[in-house]
C-alpha cells in the first residue's frame, strides 16, 4: 500500500501532461488560463509543504504537455495561433517548425518556465528557501508565459494580410535547434540554487553544500556547451562574421560563466561557518540575477545586439525578477551578518591560491557587468559614441544607398558594450589565473619551493612580453578587423596565452604524477578531468586569440564591365566566381539569389551566399519585427520591417584555418537595372580557428568526468538525506 501511495505522484506527472497535451490541441484557447492556474499550483505548493508531493508532479507535466502542444501546432501549420502566425510558416521543414517552439518570446519563457519547474521538483525535499525557492520561479515564469499568452488566437485581418509571418531569417540554421535550448536550461541550472544560497546567506542553511556543487557544474557545463555552439553559429551568421565582438548578449553569458567559474572554484571546500559563508552563496545570487538580467537584456531595446527579440515587453518581467533576488540577498545577508563566524582553521598556500582564483573569476565577471551597466546608463543619457567604438562604419557606408544612411547611422549611433576598453582589464585577469593555477598544481607536486621559483621566472617573463610582445603582437600585419584600439592590448593577449600555457603544463605535470603514485586509473577520473578541464580551456584560448588577432581581411574590387561570373584571384592562390542563383528552396519568402564558387587547383567548391528577404508585415501590424540585415556588416544588426538582403559566407572549413566569402548585393549582381559600379567581395580568414573546438570538446569532456562533487558519494542518497549528511559533516 504504501509503495503504490509512493508512485501515485509520479504517475501523475505523465498522465497530466498527456492531457494536457489532449486538451491544449483540441481548445488551444484555454492554454493561457491553465498557464496561470499552474502559477497557482506551484505556488501553493511553496506554501504546503504537504502539498508538494501530488501538486508539482501534475504541474510538471502539465507544463511539459503545453510545451508539446504548442510544438505540435507549430509542425501542423495551425496559424490560426498566433504564435505559430508570427514565428513559423507551411515551407518551413519540421525541425524548424519544431525549433520555432524556442524561437519567440512566449515559447522560450514558457519553456524556461518548465526547466525551472522541472529542477524545483528535484529539490522538493530540500528545507525552507532551497526546497521552495525554485518553484517559486517556476510560479513566476509560468505566470509571465501565461501573460505573453503562447495560445492567444490570431487576429481576423492578420489571417487575412497573408498566411503567416514567418520565421526570422538569422534563426534559418541547424544551430537554432541546439544554441537557444543550451542556454535556456543552462539559465535554468544557474537559478537553481538561489533558495539554498539564500538560506546560506541567512541562518547559514546546510543545504547549499549539497545543492552548490552539483547544480553550479551543470550549470558551467551546459553554458560552456551552448556558449561553444554559439560561436559556431555566429562564424556563420552575417550579424557576426566572427567567434565573439562582446555583444550585450554574449558579455552577459560570458559575466554568467565567470561567476559561475568563482563559485565552483571554492565547492569543494564550502562549510556553513568556514571562510566563504558567506561569499559563495553571494555569488550564486549574483549568477542567477545576472541570468535573469541575460534574458532581460536580450529582449530589451536599449542597447544594439544582435540578440534582441523586437517589439517584445517580457524584458519587465526578467528585470523585475533579477531585482526581486538581489534585494533577497541584501536583505539575508545583512540579517546574517552576525550569524557564526569562521572557524579560523589554519589556512595552507593550497588555500590561498584557491581564493586568488576566486577573486580573480569573480572579478572579471564584476568588470563585464560593469561595462554592460556603463553601456546602459550612457545609452540611457543620450551620450554620442566614440568614433573609435565604429571601427566599420565608414567601410559601411562605401556600399550604403543614400536611403539606407539614416538607420546605418542610428545603428551606429546606439551604445554596445565597449569591448576595447573591457579587455584592457580581462585580458590581465585572465594571464593572472593561468600564473596562479599553474603555481597551484606546481605545488600539488610537492616541491613548493620549486614551484614558487617557477612561477616567479613565468611572471618574469609575462611581465617582459606584455611590455614588448610575443607571438601574437608579431603576426598582426593589419589586415584583419581590429582596430588600434585592441592593437594596444595584443602584448597582453600573448602574456595571457603563456600563462595558459603555463597553467596547462602544470596540470598535465600533476595529473600524471598523480597516476604514477597511486598506480590507480581509477583517480584519472578526478586528476584527469581536471588537467582536461583547464588543458582544454588553454586550447580554447589560444586558438580564440589567434583567430581574433591574425584573422586577415581582404577586399577583392570587381571593376566596372567586368562579369561576377568570372575568375576571380582570392587568397592563396584560390579563385572564386559569382552567379545568379535560385536552386534553394523557399522558405516563405527567404531565398537563394547568389551561389559563389570557389577552387583551388582541381577541387571545386561550392555554397549559397546571399538570400533575399521578400516578406512584408501586414497593414495595421505592431507584434514583433523580425531583423533584417541589408548591407553587410560584420559587427552591428540594423533592424527593418522592409524588404532586405540576407548575407551568409562561403566558408570553408580546414585544421590551420576557416575562409570566409562575403559577396553583398549590388544590381550587377541580381541583374537588376542599375549604374555600373564597382563591386566589392570581402574575403576573410581565421587561422587556427580548429583549437577552439578542439579546446571547448576537450573541456566539456574532462568536466563530464569529474565527480559529482558535493558533501555526499554515494548515488543512493535522496536530497534530504544529503542535507542530513551534510549538517553532520559540517
Amino acid at each position: 500500500m504504501k509503495r503504490m501511495h509512493l508512485s501515485l505522484p509520479w504517475m501523475a506527472g505523465p498522465l497530466a501532461a498527456v492531457l494536457t497535451c489532449l486538451l491544449l490541441w483540441l481548445l488551444p484557447g484555454v492554454g493561457n488560463a491553465l498557464l496561470w492556474a499552474l502559477a497557482g499550483l506551484i505556488a501553493l505548493g511553496a506554501i504546503r509543504h504537504e502539498w508538494r508531493g501530488l501538486a508539482w508532479p501534475i504541474a510538471v507535466g502539465a507544463l511539459c504537455g503545453a510545451c508539446l502542444a504548442l510544438a505540435l501546432h507549430l509542425v501542423a501549420d495551425h496559424f490560426q495561433l498566433r504564435y505559430a502566425w508570427l514565428y513559423s510558416s507551411a515551407a518551413l521543414p519540421a525541425y524548424l517548425k519544431f525549433s520555432n517552439l524556442w524561437g519567440g518570446d512566449e515559447g522560450t519563457v514558457l519553456l524556461l518556465a518548465t526547466f525551472c519547474m522541472a529542477i524545483a521538483l528535484k529539490s522538493a525535499a530540500l528545507p525552507g528557501w532551497a526546497g521552495r525557492g525554485m518553484a517559486l520561479i517556476a510560479a513566476w515564469y509560468a505566470a509571465t508565459a501565461a501573460w505573453l499568452g503562447p495560445f492567444s488566437a490570431t487576429p481576423a485581418d492578420w489571417l487575412a494580410a497573408q498566411p503567416s509571418q514567418g520565421m526570422n531569417a538569422h534563426l534559418q540554421t541547424f544551430w537554432m535547434s541546439l544554441h537557444a535550448p543550451l542556454i535556456l536550461c543552462a539559465y535554468a541550472w544557474v537559478l537553481a540554487p538561489a533558495g539554498a544560497a539564500l538560506e546560506a546567506l541567512g541562518r547559514g542553511g546546510h543545504a547549499y553544500a549539497w545543492v552548490m556543487p552539483r547544480y553550479s557544474r551543470r550549470a558551467w557545463l551546459i553554458l560552456s556547451a551552448g556558449i561553444g555552439v554559439g560561436m559556431a553559429w555566429a562564424m556563420e551568421d552575417f550579424t557576426y562574421g566572427q567567434l565573439w565582438h562582446w555583444d550585450p548578449v554574449q558579455t552577459s553569458a560570458f559575466i554568467i560563466w565567470a561567476l559561475l567559474g568563482a563559485v565552483l572554484h571554492g565547492a569543494r571546500r564550502w562549510r556553513a561557518d568556514g571562510s566563504y559563508a558567506r561569499l559563495l552563496p553571494a555569488l550564486s545570487l549574483l549568477a542567477a540575477a545576472m541570468a535573469c538580467g541575460a534574458m532581460a537584456v536580450t529582449r530589451s531595446t536599449v542597447l544594439a545586439s544582435s540578440h534582441r527579440y523586437i517589439g517584445t515587453t517580457s524584458w519587465l518581467s526578467h528585470l523585475a525578477l533579477a531585482a526581486i533576488l538581489l534585494a533577497l540577498a541584501t536583505f539575508h545577508l545583512l540579517a546574517g551578518w552576525r550569524a557564526r563566524k569562521g572557524a579560523g582553521r589554519r589556512r595552507g598556500a593550497s588555500d590561498w591560491t584557491l581564493d586568488v582564483a576566486i577573486y580573480l573569476f569573480a572579478g572579471t565577471g564584476l568588470l563585464a557587468l560593469g561595462a554592460l551597466l556603463q553601456a546602459h546608463l550612457y545609452e540611457w543619457l543620450g551620450m554620442e559614441r566614440p568614433s573609435e567604438l565604429k571601427p566599420f562604419f565608414e567601410t559601411l557606408t562605401a556600399w550604403a544607398t543614400t536611403a539606407e544612411m539614416d538607420s546605418l547611422r542610428r545603428a551606429f549611433d546606439q551604445w554596445d558594450v565597449n569591448g576595447y576598453g573591457l579587455a584592457h582589464w580581462v585580458v590581465p585577469l585572465l594571464a593572472a589565473l593561468g600564473l596562479m593555477g599553474g603555481y597551484s598544481f606546481l605545488r600539488r607536486c610537492g616541491r613548493p619551493r620549486l614551484a614558487l621559483l617557477a612561477t616567479a621566472l613565468m611572471a618574469t617573463l609575462m611581465l617582459w612580453t606584455g611590455w614588448r610582445g610575443g607571438w601574437l603582437s608579431g603576426g598582426y600585419n593589419g589586415d584583419g578587423m581590429l582596430s588600434q584600439n585592441i592593437v594596444q592590448v595584443l602584448p597582453w593577449l600573448d602574456a595571457a596565452l603563456l600563462g595558459g600555457a603555463f597553467l596547462m603544463g602544470s596540470c598535465l605535470l600533476w595529473g600524471l604524477q598523480s597516476l604514477w603514485r597511486s598506480r590507480r586509473l581509477g583517480n584519472l577520473r578526478y586528476s584527469g578531468g581536471l588537467a582536461l578541464v583547464h588543458g582544454g580551456a588553454v586550447i580554447a584560448l589560444v586558438g580564440g586569440l589567434a583567430a581574433t588577432a591574425l584573422n586577415s581581411y581582404q577586399q577583392i574590387s570587381i571593376p566596372p564591365g567586368t562579369s561576377f561570373e568570372q575568375w576571380h584571384a582570392v587568397i592563396g592562390g584560390m579563385q572564386m566566381r559569382v552567379s545568379p542563383d535560385s536552386s534553394r528552396p523557399d522558405f516563405s519568402g527567404y531565398h537563394a539569389v547568389a551561389k559563389v564558387e570557389l577552387r583551388d587547383g582541381e577541387r571545386t567548391l561550392a555554397g549559397h551566399a546571399l538570400f533575399q528577404d521578400s516578406r512584408g508585415n501586414p497593414p495595421a501590424y505592431q507584434g514583433p519585427v523580425r531583423q533584417l540585415c541589408e548591407i553587410l556588416d560584420y559587427h552591428y544588426a540594423r533592424f527593418a520591417s522592409d524588404r532586405g538582403y540576407v548575407l551568409h559566407p562561403f566558408i570553408v572549413r580546414g585544421w590551420s584555418g576557416d575562409l570566409q566569402i562575403w559577396v553583398p548585393a549590388s544590381a550587377r549582381l541580381l541583374k537588376q537595372p542599375g549604374d555600373d559600379i564597382e563591386s566589392v567581395v570581402v574575403v576573410r580568414r581565421f587561422p587556427f580557428l580548429s583549437l577552439v573546438w578542439i579546446g571547448l570538446l576537450t573541456m566539456l569532456f574532462g568536466a563530464l568526468m569529474l565527480p559529482a562533487g558535493g558533501t555526499l558519494r554515494r548515488q543512493d542518497h535522496t536530497a534530504s538525506q544529503g542535507v542530513s549528511q551534510a549538517l553532520s559533516q559540517s
